[in-house]
């Protein structure tokens, strides 16, 4: 019992944050929520973690080539409200670098409140809600557009529930965005995103393993600037596509204090473009947890 309830507060927070923040695509999707195996529900906890993402070459909506690399370092908390609320927050700091130049720069804040209620002995139902705010940058003195950028500057609206069983978990959300990033270059608006994930979890001692399927529905396509005077902007046929992940995740418990997680993610079906920054060919992530 002890067992299920904890691996259950696993996946509580690796919903919240992250699979929703910026989770338009693969590489933003590796955030696994790392945890200790033993936690306690009631446990305050806060994280510091990297990732790398790597876009891949393939061409995007203007044609040149994307070979871009991301490597974000992202402090994330985890506070028990009392009454199985719980307060989730995360700031990243990302550093890119491409064909077209370099950036760097602090990412969008993001938050989420979740509730919990047990609907059957084994069986437990979670409801969240949250937004992220877009304190990132969207601008830089090369104008670069907006797939260099550490922010995707919009403020956005996030809703979701979770049910978790034993060994199994099934996940819906919703991701809005509101207005237009105010980049140079692009002046992106970025359709909708909803979500679907299943998954499969385990507990052998101090070591916790998590394998899952996320499915991204972008709802309507994404619209650009193409025109200055006045100002134009077209939506962009086709990019309103679809995305798979598989994602691996490995969580150790280092100390009664301290956790150690590995997590890497797949897309086993791709977008075409990556006019967001989103896009990922493959992701890596590895983070620190303390507990207190």
């Amino acid at each position: 019992m002890k067992t299920t309830a904890s691996i259950f507060f696993i996946f509580n927070i690796f919903l919240s944050i992250h699979i929703f923040s910026q989770c338009s695509d693969a590489g933003v999707c590796i955030i696994g929520k790392h945890t200790l195996s033993e936690s306690i529900k009631n446990k305050n906890l806060i994280y510091f973690g990297a990732n790398y993402g790597y876009t891949g070459k393939d061409p995007d909506i203007n044609g040149s080539f994307n070979d871009i690399s991301i490597v974000t370092f992202r402090v994330e908390t985890d506070f028990s409200l009392g009454k199985e609320f719980r307060f989730n927050a995360s700031v990243p700091y990302s550093f890119i670098n491409g064909p077209l130049g370099e950036n760097n720069g602090l990412g969008d804040f993001e938050a989420v409140i979740s509730k919990t209620f047990n609907i059957h002995k084994k069986l437990k139902l979670t409801f969240l809600l949250g937004g992220k705010l877009a304190l990132g940058k969207v601008n830089s003195k090369d104008s670069l557009p907006q797939r260099y950028m550490p922010g995707l500057g919009t403020n956005d609206l996030i809703a979701g529930a979770m049910i978790t069983g034993v060994n199994y978990y099934f996940g819906i959300g919703y991701q809005k965005p509101f207005g237009r990033s105010a980049n140079y270059v692009t002046r992106l608006k970025r359709g909708d995103d909803a979500f679907f994930r299943a998954g499969f979890y385990e507990v052998f001692n101090k070591i916790s393993i998590r394998a899952e399927i996320l499915t991204i529905l972008r709802v309507q396509p994404s619209s650009v600037l193409t025109a200055y005077t006045p100002e134009t902007f077209t939506k962009i046929s086709n990019s309103n596509e679809t995305q798979v992940n598989l994602l691996a995740n490995l969580i150790y418990q280092a100390s009664e204090n301290i956790s150690l997680t590995a997590e890497a993610v797949l897309p086993l079906l791709k977008r075409d473009y990556n006019i967001d920054g989103l896009k990922r060919k493959l992701s890596f992530r590895g983070a620190v947890g303390y507990n207190f």
